[in-house]
């Protein structure tokens, strides 16, 4: 029975390794090589079952071959999946400088021949590098320093405003690595960017850069979606992490404990900033054009078909598809004189799933017909520009037909405005002159109620004309309108973190709502589109404004501790969630004292 189990699991152990791709790769560790100088070349058999043999060589004629081969095998099984590799190592010494290629090697197994590809090998001048104390600190950082970096990736670096882009931070390392946490967020400055998420647990794929084998692991992703043209930068990503490297061996024990258990040092890896260069749309947008782009659809529709004067209709309009549809402005209505639309309810039904954006977006509107008759919605026009067509593209709803029957509560008077269609006379507009004589009733039309009396109409109508111009003034000053309400709108934003707060079940929504309290706040105060919005920006609004630099750094590290709670979440105490909820009210108020009577 024993003997039925272990051929069991060699076999499964087979099929689990035949399930990885098979490779033979060359790889040095460490690219350049200072001439005088020691490295290892290394030739490595992935994922190959039943031994190797008839290794060979490529030509060496620009090293020194000073030991090896030295032969190593390693199994790993990571998230289930099962990997293999055996390698055989050399320890060379370059003869000159310059770029030195090495050619292809070779050899059997499994019952097939495998090739590695050419490496080149940069020799450039310098001496051996010195002994170091394995333990010092000097020498940690350059064993993290050869094995472990940080960098960022882009699928495209040239596009058209608006399109996307998809980035990922990657992390190579060939340490062991844990606890790896955000320590700033990168700046993305002129980007609109939507995280995308990632399985909790990172999964290691091996990767070959500059020569070196390395385990890599993708740390974040994002997409990105460029709201002005020209040359824009993605500003470096910073993790803090902790490195297990080689250990002390200058005591008693170190060559025995030092070497193998090692240490663990704190390190902080950042990215390489990237630049991006970004083309503006081409010209001849239509006139429905607002910005989106990608490749959409336009849905429109209402509840019903019948209604009655005063009962309102819901118009749904729905733009459907990929691009950056979290920009995407509500289309314009064309809609009868006598409808009166409410501001639309926005919903959105985001999905950032593998490497696009989509998903759709609804426009709801409460529409009130104000007379009777057969009323036409007209079609509603959308337009985008598809970068796969390198065109725009319009859209159009098809007309809505609407029947409204005469309600119960009477139309508005046409003398206060509320008509813009001509109404029906509905009964005679001529009345018979009532003869006889007239009586007044004494002197009533020279007491004092009655000449009040004549007074009110007169008074109501420039009342009525006085609200009309201050309404239309504060439509017309959007801008303004959100300023002198920023404050109430934040405190709104702030009760909302504060009920959650209290519940104490969601630590990621609390610092979300703190996080877009601030930012609508810094909007309203700095007349800062969404699009727009960033620390950067929001700083640098401050400053324009001679904000007291002490406040800004507190709307800095406030910011950034919500961006890191939110993107790389740890256990807080409820004492530090209070804490971080104080300090947003009262920077708030801080603000509101200083900008406030500008």
């Amino acid at each position: 029975m024993r003997c039925v189990r272990l051929l069991a699991c060699l076999l499964l152990f087979g099929c689990l390794l035949g399930a990885q791709d098979a490779s033979f790769e060359a790889s040095v560790d460490r690219n350049p090589v200072a001439l005088g100088d020691s490295f290892q070349l290394s030739f490595t058999l992935h994922n190959v079952s039943g031994g190797a043999r008839n290794l060979k060589l490529p030509e060496l004629g620009g090293f020194r071959i000073q030991s090896g081969p030295s032969q190593s095998s390693n199994m790993q099984i990571i998230n289930g999946s099962v990997s293999s590799s055996l390698t055989f190592s050399y320890v060379l010494q370059p003869k000159e400088l310059g770029k030195v290629t090495i050619g292809v090697a070779s050899i059997e197994a499994g019952g097939k021949s495998y090739s590695s590809a050419p490496l080149q090998v940069e020799v450039v001048k310098g001496s051996p590098h010195p002994q170091r104390d394995p333990g010092s600190t000097s020498d940690a950082t350059a064993q993290i320093g050869d094995n472990l970096l940080l960098k960022a990736v882009v699928d495209r670096s040239h596009v058209l405003q608006g399109e996307q882009i998809n980035l990922t931070f990657k992390l190579y390392t060939r340490l062991q690595v844990s606890n790896v946490g955000m320590k700033k967020a990168p700046a993305l400055t002129g980007f609109w960017s939507e995280e995308v998420e990632l399985p909790k647990n990172i999964t290691l794929t091996s990767e070959t850069l500059n020569g070196k084998r390395y385990q890599v692991g993708v740390v974040r992703r994002m997409a990105l979606f460029p709201t002005q043209s020209g040359s824009l930068e993605i500003g470096p990503l910073e993790l803090e992490m902790m490195v297990q490297v080689q250990g002390r061996s200058n005591d008693p024990f170190g060559g025995m404990f030092g070497g193998f258990f090692g240490q663990t040092v704190k390190h902080a890896a950042s990215s390489a900033p990237l630049k991006i260069t970004v083309d503006p749309l081409p010209p001849g947008a239509p006139a429905a054009f607002k910005g989106a782009v990608g490749h959409f659809t336009l849905g429109a529709s209402v509840d019903k078909k019948t209604t009655r004067t005063n009962e309102p209709i819901s118009l749904r309009l729905t733009l459907s598809g990929t691009g950056n549809i979290k920009l995407v402005e509500a289309p314009v209505l064309d809609l009868p004189k006598d409808f009166e639309p409410f501001t639309p309810k926005v919903s959105e039904n985001i999905q950032k799933q593998q490497d696009r954006i989509s998903g759709s977006k609804t426009f709801e509107y409460l529409l009130f017909p104000r007379y009777p008759g057969a009323k036409t919605l007209k079609p509603v026009s959308f337009a985008f520009f598809d970068p796969a067509k390198h065109q725009y593209v319009s859209l159009s709803s098809p007309a809505i037909e609407v029947q409204v029957e005469p309600g119960s509560a009477p139309p508005p008077s046409p003398s206060l405005g509320a008509a813009r269609e001509d109404v029906k006379l509905l009964s005679q507009d001529i009345r018979f002159i009532k003869v006889g004589r007239l009586h007044l009733g004494g002197a009533t039309h020279t007491r004092g109620w009655f000449l009040l009396l004549l007074a009110l109409p007169p008074l109501g109508l420039g009342w009525a004309v006085l609200l009309a111009r201050r309404s239309a003034s504060a439509l017309a000053d959007a801008a303004g309108t959100r300023y002198r309400r920023a404050a109430g709108v934040a405190r709104k934003g702030l009760r909302q973190a504060e009920t959650l707060l209290k519940a104490g079940s969601d630590p990621l929504a609390f610092h979300a709502e703190v996080a877009r309290a601030l930012y609508q706040y810094l909007g309203d105060k700095l007349r800062i589109q969404p699009a727009d919005m960033s620390i950067e920006a929001a700083l640098a609004g401050l400053a324009e404004r001679s904000v007291d630099a002490a406040h800004c750094e507190r709307l800095r590290v406030l910011l950034d501790a919500c961006e890191m709670a939110r993107f790389a979440p740890m256990a807080q105490e409820p004492e530090a969630l209070q804490r971080t909820f104080t300090e947003a009210r009262d920077l708030i108020m801080d603000l509101e004292r200083t900008l406030g009577i500008r």
